[in-house]
């Protein structure tokens, strides 16, 4: 093997992602339904991997132990045993996130698809866009949408192998120049992480399937809102999408609620500055932070 350094951007969900499918192994980490995002230039994870002569990950120069580090081991394993039947070759794995890590901010959507590219580079595997982006997804659910720049789909699929689950670019950012404006509400780790709040709603929220069964209503209607070039219309798709996942989230037993009192603060700001004919629209993932999509910078 050799030494290859990559680097992907994170990215935010315009449709969310919440649920993994219920009749599919773990491993291939499916979603119960499809998602459409917007990549972020100013977000990004650098991964550089090296052979060495045992397995070591750090992350922004501190070494991590525990199940974040067995996650890439494993995910190593997964990319090296797609082309290779001898054991995998010790790596060194060093990232630098520059976006605040577990944060509801994506990390994990850039780490894990910068870590795919750099791990296919150094094996020498020959992977399509597709097959990067699928196992990107294997590591993250929303890491399969950060290959591509611009705006991305990826549907859920219904294939029992997960082939038909990859993202696809629907329009470069170049296209369409829109700008997402993040407000930290505060820091830290959240409290509860994506995949145990996930299984969690599936177990316990009434809400639950509605938001699957209405998902790909939101999907197609948000990529023809893109294709048209349509703000407004897709900022109320936006809007819809995150408010109907967090739903779905408080209704779960215990409730997962995210939201701090500078995010409600930030929502009511946006909703103001609409009423004064700024156009922004407000996303949340889960996590505290408040994203607004609009065409330029709005003062909140």
């Amino acid at each position: 093997m050799k030494t290859a350094t990559a680097t992907a951007h994170s990215n935010i969900a315009l449709v969310k992602y919440w649920g993994k499918r219920a009749d599919a192994p773990p491993a291939l980490n499916l979603p119960a339904v499809g998602s459409l995002s917007m990549t972020l230039d100013g977000l990004r994870t650098v991964t550089t991997v090296a052979a060495a002569g045992s397995d070591s990950f750090s992350l922004d120069g501190e070494a991590v132990s525990g199940k974040p580090e067995q996650k890439v081991y494993a995910h190593l394993d997964r990319l090296w045993a797609s082309a290779h039947e001898t054991p995998r070759p010790r790596c060194a794995v060093t990232s630098i996130n520059h976006l605040p890590t577990a944060a509801g901010l994506a990390s994990s959507a850039s780490g894990f698809a910068a870590l795919t590219m750099a791990a296919a580079t150094a094996f020498e595997l020959d992977l399509t866009t597709a097959r990067l982006s699928e196992f990107s997804r294997m590591g993250s659910g929303s890491a399969a949408r950060s290959i591509f720049g611009g705006f991305v789909r990826l549907d859920a699929g219904e294939a029992a192998d997960g082939r038909d689950c990859v993202a696809r670019p629907l329009a470069g950012a170049e296209d369409w120049p829109l700008r997402l404006v993040v407000v930290q509400t505060t820091r830290g780790v959240k409290p509860v992480g994506s995949t145990e709040g996930m299984q969690a709603s599936r177990d316990t929220s009434p809400y639950y399937q509605p938001w699957v069964d209405t998902s790909i209503q939101d999907l197609d209607a948000a990529q023809a809102a893109i294709e048209a070039r349509d703000l407004p219309r897709l900022g109320a798709i936006v809007e819809h999408s995150c408010f109907k996942m967090h739903a779905c989230m408080m209704a779960t037993v215990p409730p997962i609620v995210y939201w701090k009192p500078a995010s409600l603060g930030a929502i009511h700001a946006v909703w103001a500055a609409r009423e004064e004919g700024l156009h922004g629209y407000v996303t949340m993932d889960a996590g505290p932070h408040v994203k607004v999509l609009c065409l330029s910078l709005i003062h909140i």
